[in-house]
């Protein structure tokens, strides 16, 4: 695959193949919700399903959780539990236009870049230990090459929910 940065972006090799992924990635899921408004990015069929624009909060949440929280040890803050409404008993966000929803993605990816930029590829086999691990999983650990390639596929696999909930949206 060509990358979709310059040569001299700044970034390494590799990484700057990974970031290209996830741009890639982030340009097909922006292409599915664009025609969006509030209320469909607001609907979902069951307390059980999260809205897409509840899944596009989570995919900025998880990738707020990689790169901030685990990489750079900062914590990720309570007001992204609504990435997670689900999980947390809360009520899923509403009313919400696709700029909101947007607007933070890019914040957090321009974050993300920033963040990267500073690696090379000898950097993508250290391991990275979760700020605050799950539950049982006291002893997992990641290196920053699967990280990178968890933010790709994960995005990708709520781009697929978020492509069925359009599909069933009642109008």
């Amino acid at each position: 695959m060509k990358s979709l940065l310059s040569p001299d972006d700044g970034f390494s090799p590799r990484i700057r193949k990974y970031f290209s992924l996830m741009e890639d990635v982030r340009r097909r899921t922006i292409e599915y919700v664009q025609s969006l408004n509030a209320e469909q990015l607001s609907w979902y069929p069951n307390t059980k399903i999260e809205s897409i624009g509840t899944l596009l909060l989570h995919i900025a949440a998880v990738e707020i959780s990689y790169i901030q929280e685990d990489i750079m040890k900062r914590p990720m803050g309570e007001e992204w539990k609504i990435a997670f409404p689900i999980r947390f008993n809360i009520p899923q966000i509403t009313g919400k236009e696709l700029s909101y929803f947007t607007d933070k993605l890019d914040g957090i990816r321009a974050e993300s870049r920033r963040i990267l930029w500073g690696y090379s590829d000898s950097d993508l086999d250290m391991t990275i230990t979760p700020l605050e691990p799950a539950p049982g999983n006291e002893d997992v650990s990641y290196s920053l090459e699967w990280i990178l390639y968890h933010l790709i596929e994960h995005e990708a696999h709520h781009r697929g929910q978020i492509a069925l909930m359009k599909r069933l949206l009642p109008y």
